[in-house]
């Protein structure tokens, strides 16, 4: 059981790392999207959408493991994992901006900011463009791929099939609140707590990481953790500011959301290198945590 728990996480992020995402045409998230937006232009309650599709993807992905066998099985569970989580997603849609700031493209660096933040780009300068990425690394190394396999690796104590179908779980609470889960919609009240309530741990065990990270890079791990007590809960969300305010602590910057948080001391201009230091520390946080749990399986 442990070695096959092992063999589905390596193999899963190898996928990720070899494949990166499948195009939208039948990437699993994007369909999770097109389901729910069926569903929300249908039902009118949000809590009643998050029962129907969390059970409906939950219960299909547990039927295809549970009709697996042998290689099979492994190989499906997997595919399955991998389509929860995105850890080279998050160089794969940073370094086109940080590279288009290098170039003095600030225009092409803007068409990138839909893809990992949900602000308004026009206007951005460097400054703006560079944290806007270094934020969206941070705090997405959580949604995007802490929660998941810390989802996984919880439930997989109970068997291989409750852990993946645990992380699908998250993926598709995570996807609601995407979709549904702004101020000005009723409906998207109780994907939104639903969200941040299984975000809380993961929010929190990912800045540890960040910081463990930033150690083993002797990375100014000290100042992180300052920063990290001093302004993790100025963000709106309680669950955002952990992590980015770690980072804005290890790299030595300020990162700001006009209008809404201003998290770090701007002990460093905000350069395009500043993402690449990031996408560094965040590997590292991911590769930790893949340690810990197979040393916690074996």
């Amino acid at each position: 059981m442990k070695s096959e728990l092992i063999f589905v996480l390596v193999l899963a992020l190898v996928l990720d790392r070899a494949l990166g995402e499948p195009p939208d045409t039948w990437h699993p998230t994007v369909f999770m999207g097109r389901v729910i937006d069926f569903l929300d232009r249908r039902i009118g309650s949000g809590a009643l959408i998050l029962l129907v599709s969390t059970i409906g993807f939950t219960l299909f992905s547990y039927a295809i493991l549970s009709l697996a066998g042998g290689v099979f099985k492994f190989a499906a569970a997997a595919v399955i994992l991998k389509m929860t989580f995105s850890w080279r997603g998050l160089r794969d849609y940073t370094t086109p901006l940080a590279d288009a700031v290098e170039r003095g493209d600030l225009e092409g660096a803007r068409t990138w900011v839909p893809f990992i933040a949900g602000r308004n780009p026009t206007g951005l300068d460097t400054a703006g463009l560079v944290s806007t990425a270094v934020e969206s690394i941070a705090e997405s190394s959580v949604d995007s791929v802490v929660a998941p396999l810390l989802f996984f690796g919880a439930f997989s104590a109970l068997s291989l099939e409750a852990g993946v179908t645990a992380a699908v779980f998250y993926r598709v609470v995570n996807t609601l609140d995407s979709m549904l889960g702004r101020p000005d919609n009723p409906k998207g009240f109780v994907p939104a707590k639903t969200d941040e309530a299984l975000n809380l741990v993961p929010a929190r065990l990912g800045a540890v990481l960040l910081l463990f990270s930033g150690a083993l890079l002797r990375l100014p791990v000290g100042r992180g953790l300052r920063i990290f007590k001093r302004d993790r809960n100025k963000t709106a969300s309680r669950n955002a500011g952990q992590t980015i305010a770690a980072m804005a602590g290890i790299v030595g910057v300020m990162l700001e959301k006009s209008g809404s948080y201003r998290l770090g001391d701007p002990l460093a201009e905000l350069k395009p290198r500043h993402i690449y230091e990031a996408l560094r520390i965040v590997d590292l946080q991911i590769v930790t945590l893949t340690v810990l749990m197979v040393i916690y399986w074996i």
